[in-house]
Parts: C-alpha cells; structure tokens; sequence
C-alpha cells in the first residue's frame, strides 16, 4: 500500500446529512464538507514508513484471522452443556467447564475448555455481563457449537490419556448463570422446605413471568424464546425442570431487598431465584446454593447493578460488531455496513442520540480485544440505521452504513470492530487487554490451558 493510499490522498465523495425521520428509516438530504483529515495520524503513518515500523493495523490485515469466522449469526441453538466455572481467560474470553454429573469425568477428566466467539453474548444476575463479571465456582450453562472453518486450533486438542473425554462443540454460543438463564425463560422456584440442621433446602420450579427490570427493556433487541426455553408458559427444556433438593449452608448468601440477611429468614412458600455451585456430590448432580434471592427488589437490585456494570464496560472499550460489507471509493474512502453484536439499549439509545456527530470505529480481533483503540480508528459519518426484523442470537438487530474519507487496512469484510459514539469518553485501556504486537497477536489466536 502506499504512503498516498495509507493517509488518505483522496478525500473520495463528500458525506451526505442524513435526516431521520424515525428510527426505522432515513432521509437523505444535501452534501455537507467532508470530514478532515486527522495531521497527526498522517504523519506518523509516514514517520512509521520511514522507520521500517509495521503498524498495528497493517499487521492485522496480514493475518486476518477475523475473516477466516464464518459471517453470520448462526441459525442453530448448539450444544446443551452446563458446569461450574473453573478457569477464565478474561482477556481472550475463553475459560474453563466443570462438567455436572458425569462421575467418571469428574473423577478423572479435564475441563471442559472452551471459547466465546465474538457475537456470543454472557449473562449475569439477569443482564448481559462479560466473561469477567462471573465469580469462579458459578454454575452455568451454555449453548456450544463446532469451532467455525479455520478455528480448529483455538482450542487445543486434549492429551492422548484424555482424548476420551473430547467434546467437539467448543464455541460457545451462549454462557448464563442460573438466575439469568431460569430468570430469561420465565421459570422460578417456590420453596417447599429448608432445614437448616441437615442444610437442606427442597424446591419446586413454577412457570413465572420474566423477573427483574432487564428482561422487559431487551425484548425487542433479543430472540423471543433463548436456546432451551420450553413453549410459553412451561416449564424449561434444558437445565433443572423438577423438585430438587439442594445444599445450603451458612456461606449461602441470602438476599432480601437491598441487603444481605440471614439464611434462616428464608420461608416455605417464597419465590426465589438462584445461582448454584460446586457440592461434594457433584459428580451425582448435587449442588450448593451460592446465592438466593428471596423477592422482587432483590432481584430487580441484582439485575440493575450488573447491567449498569456492563454499560460502562462498553462505553469504555466500545460495542463490538462485524463488517458485513465495503464500497470502495475510487481515490480513498468508502461506506462500510456493519452490524452490531448484541447490547444492552442503552448503547444503542447513546449510538442513536449521537446519530449526527462522528462515530468512531477501532479494528479488533475475534477476542475483542483492539490495538490503541482510541488512537487506531477512523471517524465515519452515519449515512443510514437500520433495524433488522427478528434478529438472530448474537446480533443487536441494528445495522450501521457508514461514510469513511480514509479505511483502515482492517477494514475487511467480517472483520470485528469496536464502535463509539461520540458522547463517550476516550480512556486508555490497561496494557494487558490490548494488541501489541504481531507476537501478541498469534499468542492471542489459541489457547493455553492451565492444566
């Protein structure tokens, strides 16, 4: 590529204003100046050049591991498989599963390791969560599919004396916690009995209407029925659908309204929502109630802080998508389409409210990860919003057509980018979470199990 091409000599078409008249369509109006380009990015492109220096984007491009994910939301809900959560890869998004009920894996067998692909969202008390926001030890359950063509050797293969226990689903779709996954499907329990003495706790699931505020907010934004509901007004698919009796015990964390209380204030007859964990039993699907949320406020409470935890996560690292097309200009510049991964309505509500100003869109990696992310991108202007019918799992349902004067070399159809709106600040993120270097990069393409 050349110097000319790399800092934009040609400012290409001018971008167009777009007046909207509703959040379904778009108007378009008379040609404004176009954007400036950015000096000082200009010139140390050439100084990089000058120095022999491989820049960040550029190397990115080389690989394009990205564009070896198979571009769409899949149309099948997976692999059933449920555990506790025994290693994460916060940064790469990748962790580790111990498999519930399965003696003989349990006794002897690994984990079982897995990644996220990029559109797979996490749940966490009720609201979307990074792989991060969940406590070792949680039960979860997910929803795995093959690795996509290409993706074979992110996840490495188990040793000769474990191959036994392979399981070729190791993508995962979706990963939730018990609250959200119950909570999502409209099922609860009803407390039948506690006993204290044996730390004992029986109950019985209840078809119930979704809990907590999230659920309502996002029903537009995700698919009616998630993977292994039961049909409306039954009782779940997958995951616990009968009496069962649980461990609990005086590490159990209770919750009533907004505070922590005592396990003994928890009555036969009460509604409650849980996440489980690891028992002695395990192996024979037995569990211990980590957490238990005993009325509504609880609830709400729980699922409000985490969702405000993640709105700020992607106000600080940017919402991710995928490019779903480019239109090259002749002399630089074009329009990129992309669509967003699923998100909570807040980041759109902010994407939308600044629909006028510059939007921001960095190069990331199928980890998310990005470079300098708020140094290594490119300011658009928004020439068209798009909501998308029924959107599948993974996606937002929103899709953005984007005017650029000059592309990043990431720029490349199914690439994964990270997006900002314009009223979010610039932060630096730690150094560990980003890309910095083509070493990094291809450490960053498989995993290392631990053990």
């Amino acid at each position: 590529m050349s110097s000319a091409d790399m800092v934009g000599a040609s400012l290409g078409n001018p971008p167009t204003k777009t007046v909207f008249d509703n959040r379904r369509g778009t108007i378009m109006t008379h040609d404004q100046p176009a954007l400036a380009i950015d000096r000082r990015a200009a010139l140390s492109v050439l100084t990089s050049m000058a120095a022999g220096i491989m820049l960040p984007e550029a190397s990115w491009a080389a690989d394009a591991d990205t564009a070896s994910l198979s571009h769409h939301f899949p149309t099948q809900s997976g692999k059933y498989i449920s555990g506790e959560l025994v290693y994460i890869d916060a940064i790469n998004r990748r962790g580790g599963i111990r498999l519930a009920g399965d003696q003989g894996r349990y006794s002897t067998g690994p984990p079982h390791w897995f990644a996220l692909l990029p559109y797979a969202p996490v749940w966490h008390n009720g609201a979307r969560a990074e792989l991060r926001d969940l406590p070792l030890g949680t039960h979860v359950h997910g929803y795995f599919l093959p690795p996509p063509p290409g993706e074979e050797a992110t996840i490495p293969p188990l040793p000769d004396d474990k191959k036994q226990f392979a399981i070729a689903e190791n993508h995962a779709l979706l990963l939730e916690d018990d609250f959200s996954f119950y909570q999502r499907r409209g099922q609860a329990w009803k407390v039948a009995s506690l006993d204290l003495v044996q730390e004992k706790i029986h109950l019985e699931p209840i078809v119930s209407k979704p809990l907590g505020k999230s659920a309502a907010s996002e029903a537009e934004n995700r698919p009616a029925l998630p993977p292994g509901s039961g049909e409306p007004g039954h009782l779940v698919e997958d995951g616990l659908n009968q009496s069962y009796t649980f461990d609990i015990d005086p590490r159990t964390e209770v919750w009533s309204g907004r505070q922590l209380v005592d396990v003994s204030t928890v009555q036969p007859g009460m509604t409650v929502i849980f996440n489980l964990g690891w028992s002695q039993g395990w192996g024979q699907d037995e569990f211990r109630v980590r957490s238990l949320w005993i009325d509504d406020e609880s609830r709400d409470f729980a699922t409000e802080r985490q969702r405000q935890r993640h709105v700020q996560y992607e106000r600080e690292r940017w919402t991710a998508g995928w490019i779903d097309h480019i239109e090259h200009y002749d002399y630089g510049g074009g329009i990129v389409t992309l669509t967003l991964f699923g998100v909570d309505q807040e980041i759109l509500d902010d994407l939308w409210h600044d629909r006028e100003e510059r939007i921001a869109v960095a190069v990331s990696h199928k980890t998310r990860r990005t470079w300098f992310h708020r140094a290594d991108r490119k300011f658009a202007k928004l020439v068209e919003w798009k909501n998308l019918d029924s959107p599948p799992l993974g996606s937002s349902g929103v899709q953005l057509k984007l005017k650029f004067v000059e592309l990043l070399a990431g720029y490349v159809p199914s690439a994964i980018v990270r997006v900002k709106a314009e009223r979010w600040k610039f932060v630096t993120m730690p150094p560990e979470e980003r890309l910095t270097s083509a070493d990094d990069l291809q450490r960053s393409n498989r995993m290392v199990p631990p053990w």
